[in-house]
């Protein structure tokens, strides 16, 4: 589990109050209220289709929400654009992969970095001493793939694509980083690698994660939202998570 911190006199980084999203008569979030404070890490379980996913595109800004306010650092971004959320300071990855699988893992990040630059629609090619491919470096180390840098996306294994996903979602300096499924596809031999990543990550930056496994949710957690049918059912730090009865009936039925 991650180290002890304190984040109980943290800035309220992301509060979300009574966010819903529908899809027609389809309630996929309901009444969504928490908060998460600068720092935290913070861990969505649930399982398929509970509406982890449906939360995550609506903080992020793919959906807005059909009712409920989302604040971010105290500015109200319900009805904001992903790019302006991006702006703000949001990165995220997403459950399937995005990366340029014909380029190496170094031109995945520099475009990641040039992405997230103000001069990003400039032509120029980059030389070796341009400062956004030392960037692009400094990221590739961050997220444990310096060994790689030239090898093409497509050669490399699915838990390093998924460090890559990691590394590009860093370029633009984020506030919060927000992870849907990091371990998904993951060997039992890869994710320990994923989990010292994520462990590496500063403290200053807020992480929120949807997993389905376990051991790398609660490995990196402070406090755990646990959901089903759109709603959140628990919200309690990881040691108790496991022995709660209501985790319990979801993960494992009742018994009864």
């Amino acid at each position: 589990m991650a180290e002890p911190f304190d984040f109980s006199q943290a800035p309220e980084a992301l509060v979300l109050t009574g966010v819903s999203r529908r899809f027609g008569a389809l309630k996929a979030v309901s009444d969504v209220t928490l908060t998460i404070r600068q720092g935290e890490r913070r861990a969505i379980l649930g399982p398929n289709g509970a509406g982890k996913t449906t939360l995550f595109n609506t903080i992020c800004g793919d959906y807005p929400p059909t009712a409920g306010q989302i604040t971010f650092f105290g500015t109200d971004i319900t009805r904001l654009r992903v790019h302006r959320r991006a702006r703000l300071g949001i990165g995220r990855t997403y459950q399937s992969s995005l990366l340029f699988s014909g380029l190496s893992v170094l031109e995945n990040l520099y475009l990641a970095v040039r992405a997230a630059s103000a001069g990003r629609f400039s032509l120029r090619k980059a030389g070796p001493a341009d400062p956004d491919v030392a960037r692009a470096r400094e990221l590739a180390g961050r997220v444990r793939v310096s060994g790689f840098l030239d090898t093409r996306i497509d050669a490399i294994s699915h838990g390093q694509r998924r460090q890559v996903e990691i590394g590009m979602a860093l370029a633009g300096n984020p506030k919060l980083l927000m992870l849907d499924e990091p371990a998904a596809g993951l060997s039992a031999a890869e994710r320990p690698e994923l989990i010292a990543l994520l462990a590496g990550l500063p403290r200053e930056l807020t992480l929120v994660l949807i997993e389905h496994d376990m051991d790398v949710a609660l490995s990196n957690a402070d406090m755990v939202t646990v959901m089903k049918d759109g709603l959140v059912v628990v919200e309690a730090p990881p040691a108790q998570i496991a022995d709660d009865p209501v985790v319990q009936s979801i993960y494992l039925g009742d018994p009864h």
